[in-house]
């Protein structure tokens, strides 16, 4: 049932079993899963409604410093659903050596979890985004002419993103939360903090409030933050122990290590081989899935010269009115996978649009016909986007300004910080594209001259992916991080933290699958305690 607490009419339970802070990505799965797998009381707190519109959906402008922005109002959605109002569903899973022990990083041992237990993980998050089983690895390819520049013993290796083919998570879970008698998600609710029991041990009670000053306590038997990369340090942070001390912040950690992933135009592409150039990039579509090519930094380089992660993949720049945008616009209105619909009358612009195009619009056609490939349009301009991991400062962090809210409570400020080693990893990384792209005949490549003029400032012209990483880190010890491999805040018995914000390292990938197979196994270890 969906409670509406802006509504003074409308009655707050007073307790429930578990309590999970935000109905997005994270918290809808950790729902589902607690639902499919126990008779617990769940009630679901978020601060935004149920209906998406612009004005109140998009999260106000926060506070942004460091060496880049890091897009932390736009990049969010609040309300039921969370971002999967804005993202795409991409799914990329961390590499073995993502989690491995890399001296040259701050985190002694690596993560508090082996590549091995994440697996079993995965496979439960992409039967939540209905993801195919086929290997991220797998060679849709099918054609050694074109891929023998990639792989083992070369510089870059290839690798396919998923979508979801139904992102917009809100549309999915909508009716079984509205129709639960176990479940209940209270909207237009803000946590203010979380309050703990006289030991100081565990959690007691969520304090609520909403924007015309009503206020609520919910105690729960476990609280668990999926509010998101920057609104859970912002919980721990407004939440005190007794002597003042903030929860998880022992040793200072909640905030910090913070991270995003590195958006960086690395290179212009000339196809030299259009036939190659476009059966190495186009997306694959079989059936209702996409998927996305990557080019990965190999991971044998980045052992060789410890470099940190990189992956990138095609980004093509036409006219809004090309034939493949007014196709696209036309696809989604007729599937409705966009929670802002088309008009009609625009569609049937689009429509002649394409008719008016007809032998560029039937050479995408056939593509998608006979090859279930996205056609690349030719008369376009061609980039290489690089996603650049950041390595994890502690310098770089989420504090509590003195700026408050519409709530009243205080804005989280984020301190972005990059060191030279993205740089160096980028550097590289487009050196490896001109190598790999220019021997094997496939394009020209015109890197970024921010990576070739040492004089030049980089920083300016790194952008951030929306992906606030770190800020709560997973760690094998309260001096390393704030929460344990389950989620669990370090010190407090039932407290746990699920999403990016508990990754100790960012890798290059989209950073939401990995972090939906971490609340799987924390929804499963809370399933198993008493």
């Amino acid at each position: 049932m969906f409670i509406d607490f802006a509504d003074n009419g409308h009655a707050v339970p007073s307790h429930t079993d578990i309590c999970i802070v935000g109905a997005g990505v994270m918290g809808l799965a950790l729902a589902s899963h607690l639902l499919a797998h126990s008779r617990r009381q769940v009630l679901l707190v978020e601060e935004g409604g149920l209906e998406d519109t612009e004005t109140s959906s998009n999260v106000p402008a926060e506070l942004s410093d460091g060496d880049v922005a890091s897009a932390v109002a736009g990049s969010r959605a609040r309300g039921f659903g969370g971002s999967s109002r804005r993202w795409g569903g991409q799914a990329l899973p961390f590499s073995a050596l993502d989690l491995s022990d890399r001296p040259f990083l701050p985190l002694r041992g690596g993560w508090a979890i082996s590549r091995e237990e994440l697996n079993r993980w995965y496979e439960v998050a992409d039967r939540f985004l209905g993801l195919t089983s086929l290997p991220f690895e797998i060679d849709l390819w099918r054609n050694p002419d074109v891929t023998a520049a990639f792989g083992k013993g070369q510089e870059l290796d290839l690798a396919l993103s998923k979508y979801s083919p139904h992102a917009y998570l809100a549309s999915v879970h909508r009716a079984a939360i509205a129709q639960s008698r176990q479940a209940d998600c209270l909207l237009h609710a803000k946590v203010a903090a979380i309050h703990l029991a006289g030991s100081g041990s565990k959690a007691d009670a969520v304090e609520i409030r909403n924007l015309h000053g009503r206020t609520a306590s919910i105690s729960s038997r476990v609280v668990v933050l999926c509010a998101g990369g920057i609104e859970n340090p912002r919980i721990l942070l407004s939440s005190h122990q007794e002597g003042g001390k903030q929860i998880g912040n022992q040793h200072d950690l909640v905030g910090r290590y913070y991270q995003d992933h590195v958006g960086f135009f690395a290179a212009n592409l000339e196809p030299i081989d259009w036939k190659r150039f476009q059966h190495l990039f186009a997306s694959f579509v079989p059936g209702n899935q996409k998927f996305v090519p990557k080019l990965h930094l190999s991971e044998s380089l980045q052992r060789e010269l410890n470099l940190l992660n990189v992956t990138g993949n095609l980004d093509v720049q036409e006219d809004a009115n090309s034939p493949r945008n007014c196709a696209r616009r036309i696809y989604h209105a007729l599937r409705r996978t966009r929670p802002h619909g088309q008009p009609f009358l625009s569609s049937l612009q689009d429509l002649r649009r394409l008719l008016a195009t007809t032998p560029e619009t039937m050479e995408l056609l056939s593509s998608h016909l006979l090859s279930r490939r996205i056609g690349i349009p030719r008369n376009a301009r061609h980039f290489l986007m690089a996603n650049a991991e950041s390595e994890p400062l502690h310098g770089s962090r989420i504090s509590l300004s003195e700026q408050h809210d519409d709530h009243g409570l205080r804005k989280p400020q984020v301190n972005w910080m990059l060191s030279d080693l993205t740089l160096k990893a980028l550097r590289r990384y487009g050196q490896a594209l001109q190598s790999t792209l220019e021997s094997a005949g496939i394009a020209s490549v015109k890197l970024s001259p921010y990576l070739i003029d040492p004089n030049a400032n980089w920083k300016e012209r790194a952008y951030s992916l929306y992906h606030h990483m770190g800020a709560t880190r997973m760690s094998y010890s309260p001096r390393e991080g704030v929460v344990d491999a389950f989620g669990c805040v370090h010190g407090l018995a039932n407290v746990y933290v699920s999403g990016t914000s508990v990754l100790p390292t960012g890798s290059a990938s989209n950073p939401s699958y990995t972090a939906l197979a971490l609340t799987f196994r924390t929804a499963d270890h809370i399933l198993r305690e008493p």
